[in-house]
């Protein structure tokens, strides 16, 4: 399975099928269901927006669920899309009862 590393906590509001979009700066070709790895590293200012839609702290370094990317376009509808960007638009969340820690990586990477 592929993997993708995110920062929290927007991995917390992909896997809680808050967050639709994933903006990166490369198209992706890949289809499919995609592990979410929270990152080590937190956004402050993200968490202090939008914390309060998720769980009370957020793990980090860890596997916390997956999504199936369905598309790639550059003119999503979504309000979580950045329009200098790719999104990716992802679907069917699914949460793990319990995280698996391990190391991120940068990039798509193989779990």
């Amino acid at each position: 399975m592929k993997a993708l590393t995110v920062r929290q906590p927007w991995a917390s509001l992909i896997v809680a099928g808050i967050k639709d979009v994933e903006n990166r700066p490369r198209r992706i070709g890949y289809r499919g269901r995609l592990a979410i790895h929270a990152g080590l590293q937190v956004d402050a200012e993200a968490l202090a927006t939008y914390g309060h839609l998720i769980e009370p702290y957020p793990p980090r370094g860890a596997v916390i669920g997956s999504v199936q990317v369905v598309d790639c376009v550059s003119d999503s509808g979504s309000p979580w899309a950045q329009s200098n960007c790719y999104n990716w638009i992802l679907a069917n969340p699914r949460r793990l009862k319990r995280p698996r820690p391990m190391k991120g990586k940068l990039g798509l990477w193989n779990l």
